[in-house]
């Protein structure tokens, strides 16, 4: 068999080469998709950048789901495909999305996601008390801009009573990133970082903490810590990058279901409440239910 173009590089020198390629990946394939989009939505390259400040117009709208469409393939499922191909010659193989975890796993991740919902939600209360210190006050309010910015861009994502719209929503906020989110973080960085440190709990405890990051939403970053650390050990645990593909699908596509119920008035709840209680010990039993899960998750796990 023909070995793969870098498959000698040691651990660091992969690190950095796929951080490297995957910069270049987004960079390349977001003005692909620029030059794309201008006679796709017949704008030129002015009026595309214009219309995008421009949230309530239905134009801008299409134009956003566009790039939030091209994004998901330019930054996290096109540089890990490729970069599993040069060091292994197999992709499907090195990001382990040529195996399948057994069928009960799937049934306790998802009442998994369902019953750490209190416990996820306490975090983001918990997550709120946090303050940067006095001479960041710049950066917190830039960061507060940011997530409120982010915030009002799902809103008009998940906004309407169009069962079409829900359905786009779907692919674009629930299949596409579960499964691209989880290429990226666990199927590559979780991977490279093993190899690197030589220690794989702090390899999902580094990608977790970076995977929450990445949101750009610090005053959520610590349930989504919680959540990339969840979705490392299932997939360190199964041996499968489909599982966490699996919960972290459930637990965006859980949002956008509540979120369309809701502009229905079939639910009163917002998406963001859904889960969240004040009772500690709701709060304490999710805790336990989740940690109960999750070893039940590791003691299925593949010799």
């Amino acid at each position: 068999m023909k070995q793969a173009l870098f498959a000698n590089l040691t651990p660091f020198s992969r690190l950095v080469f796929a951080i490297a390629l995957t910069f270049s990946c987004f960079i390349l394939l977001f003005i692909l998709s620029l030059l794309i989009a201008m006679p796709l939505f017949h704008m030129n390259l002015a009026g595309t950048l214009d219309i995008l400040k421009q949230p309530e117009n239905p134009k801008a709208l299409a134009l956003l789901k566009y790039f939030q469409v091209t994004q998901s393939f330019a930054l996290f499922i096109v540089p890990p495909i490729l970069t599993g191909f040069l060091f292994e010659g197999n992709s499907w193989a090195y990001l382990r999305a040529n195996t399948t975890a057994a069928g009960t796993l799937y049934v306790i991740v998802f009442l998994l996601m369902f019953l750490s919902l209190p416990f996820i939600n306490w975090l983001v209360d918990v997550n709120k008390l946090m303050k940067l210190p006095a001479f960041l006050k710049g950066v917190e309010d830039w960061m507060k801009a940011a997530e409120e910015q982010a915030g009002k861009l799902t809103d008009t994502f998940l906004a309407g009573k169009s069962f079409t719209n829900f359905l786009f929503n779907i692919f674009m906020m629930g299949i596409l990133p579960a499964v691209g989110e989880e290429f990226m973080f666990r199927g590559l960085l979780q991977k490279l970082l093993k190899g690197w440190l030589k220690n794989i709990h702090f390899a999902i405890f580094i990608t977790g903490f970076l995977f929450g990051l990445m949101h750009m939403q610090f005053y959520g970053i610590l349930p989504r810590m919680i959540l990339g650390v969840i979705f490392g050990y299932l997939f360190y645990w199964s041996g499968s990058i489909w599982l966490p593909v699996f919960a972290h699908f459930v637990n965006n596509s859980g949002a956008i279901i509540i979120s369309y119920l809701a502009n229905l008035g079939i639910v009163s709840q917002k998406y963001q409440d859904f889960g969240s209680t004040t009772n500690f010990i709701f709060i304490l039993l999710s805790i336990m239910m989740t940690l109960s899960c999750l070893f039940m998750v590791y003691r299925r796990k593949p010799l």
